[in-house]
């Protein structure tokens, strides 16, 4: 019996191999590769098209396909793509949000960042003709887990018109609960599309392209191409650049080509992914065609901005685009749009000063190495000469009588002279505070008013030919020896509880719930800053 019972266990062992090895071969098969085509999950499916087979230059291409889960549309999963281009190097990365997906994300892409060359933050980007003009891009990643965590980063830069024109990836462990940041310096080329532009993050566990998954979902910020400005400029905020996909069971997504696309058969992988063990990994590839035979594009910008008569004005037209790869553009055509004769250039830099003051039409018309060409125009105004423009302000905004008061009129702009070519400056400032001139060569100045009340400052400057501006502005001073006012509550002190009690009664008005007619100092029928303001700038005081 004993000896029997040996046997049985080997046969059961021999069995539990078997049934081990077939399953092995089963996981085998179910992973087999078809083609392009590599199935990871057996109950996630997808598929991936374009929305044609050949493409030219600043086309759009679409990728689109379906994602079936056990045979239904598959929801509330993600889509990553990689473009790659003839060369197999990525071109664009995206992943793509279908529904809510409820996974569990193992990193977080904390921020996306643009800065210029010295660090400072931009929100717009100069365009670089020239290949001069160096921004940079940055993303940081923090690992959400308790154990380290190979990560492949990405940023994809894309203009106004979805065209990729820069992409930057990277490979990093990141220690548990760690974070990591990549910053790469860019060039924006000539050729982009000014306007909304997108800085694209997307963090995987390796290229999608080998079947990849996302780590996380995509973050996606904005920022302006523009081709005459760079820096902070407060761009208004916007809402969220990609939403979600909300058909249950398809996804879509598109670039743009550029002017001068490389020919040949470029690649979209795809991975669908529910989890990070339930994905499915597809490709399409379609084809750019050689471009010969296309017009270039004419395009060009003008500093400064804004420009007066007898002004030198910088046109550049390094922002046309030959159309084609390997083209050129030869020739410049330049019509002024004030009577002056058609220039010619072989670069496409030229300079031009207008003698009257007028809105103009300036007309470029551009010539490639194909003899074809195209032309573009653009309007602009020249402003007359003028003379300076006083500007002043004033602290504290809300002074009290018998108080030192700073003007300052550094806020005032010089005048542009046409005699001069030139914004001649500022020289003597002359303040006038109800008692007589005061001149000054300096832009600030102080001064006591003696009373409470409403007082009107005048204010001249003049540049050095002798040009003038003024300005004027009326001021409010508050009583400072009704300090005994402000104790609200009469029990001989200006505290916290007189404070307080007038920040309840803030913005409150007759038959407003919190009106307080004991903190309505000035007698206008609201309470406001003009109320708190004597309140807090006496608080201490015994009246």
């Amino acid at each position: 019996m004993r000896h029997f019972t040996r046997k049985s266990r080997g046969y059961k062992s021999t069995i539990l191999t078997l049934t081990a090895a077939l399953t092995l071969i089963a996981i085998i098969t179910m992973s087999r590769t078809l083609g392009e085509q590599t199935i990871t999950s057996p109950g996630l499916t997808a598929t991936a098209q374009t929305s044609k087979p050949i493409y030219l230059l600043r086309e759009k291409v679409i990728i689109s396909g379906s994602l079936l889960l056990d045979g239904s549309p598959a929801n509330n999963l993600v889509v990553n793509v990689q473009f790659n281009n003839p060369l197999s190097n990525p071109i664009a990365f995206r992943t793509l949000q279908i529904g809510t997906p409820a996974q569990s994300w193992l990193v977080n892409i904390t921020a996306l960042s643009l800065t210029d060359t010295g660090n400072n933050p931009i929100d717009t980007a100069k365009v670089s003709p020239g290949g001069s003009n160096t921004v940079i891009a940055g993303i940081t990643v923090k690992n959400l887990q308790i154990t380290a965590r190979q990560i492949y980063g990405t940023i994809t830069i894309f203009d106004a018109n979805m065209a990729p024109f820069s992409v930057s990836y990277f490979t990093a462990t990141l220690d548990p609960l760690q974070t990591v940041t990549q910053r790469y310096s860019l060039e924006i080329p000539k050729w982009v599309t000014p306007g909304r532009a997108i800085i694209v993050g997307n963090v995987y566990t390796k290229e999608p392209s080998s079947a990849g998954t996302a780590l996380c979902p995509e973050k996606a910020v904005y920022f302006c191409i523009s081709r005459t400005k760079q820096g902070m400029f407060g761009n208004p905020t916007l809402p969220p650049p990609f939403p979600p996909q909300n058909t249950p069971g398809q996804y879509k997504t598109n670039i743009t080509l550029s002017p001068t696309p490389m020919n040949g058969t470029y690649t979209a992988y795809v991975v669908g992914q529910a989890s990070q063990i339930t994905y499915y990994s597809t490709s399409t590839t379609f084809k750019v065609q050689n471009s010969v035979g296309y017009s270039p594009q004419a395009a060009f910008a003008h500093t400064p901005e804004t420009a007066y008569i007898n002004q030198t004005v910088n046109f550049d037209g390094s922002f046309s685009t030959p159309e084609g790869y390997g083209d050129t553009i030869k020739k410049w055509i330049w019509t002024f749009g004030d009577g002056t004769p058609k220039i010619t250039e072989t670069d496409p830099y030229i300079t031009h000063t207008y003698l009257q003051a007028n809105t103009f039409t300036v007309t470029l018309n551009v010539t490639d190495n194909e003899n074809l060409w195209c032309t573009t125009t653009k309007r602009i105004t020249i402003l007359p000469e003028s003379g300076p423009t006083a500007r002043f302000t004033w602290t504290p905004e809300l002074p009290f009588n018998d108080e030192w008061v700073t003007f300052n009129a550094s806020t005032s702009t010089r005048g542009w002279s046409a005699k001069i070519q030139d914004f001649p400056p500022i020289q003597t400032y002359i303040w006038n505070f109800g008692a007589g001139n005061q001149s000054t060569t300096n832009k600030t100045i102080s001064h006591i008013f003696g009373s409470p009340g409403n007082f009107t400052v005048h204010l001249w400057v003049i540049d050095s030919l002798g040009r003038s501006g003024y300005t004027s502005q009326i001021v409010e001073v508050l009583n400072g020896t009704a300090v005994k006012t402000y104790d609200v509550n009469g029990d001989g002190t200006i505290d916290l509880k007189d404070v307080l009690r007038v920040a309840n009664a803030y913005g409150s008005y007759p038959g407003h719930p919190r009106w307080d007619a004991a903190c309505d100092f000035n007698k206008d029928n609201k309470v406001d800053l003009k109320d708190y303001l004597p309140v807090a700038m006496n608080f201490g005081k015994d009246p």
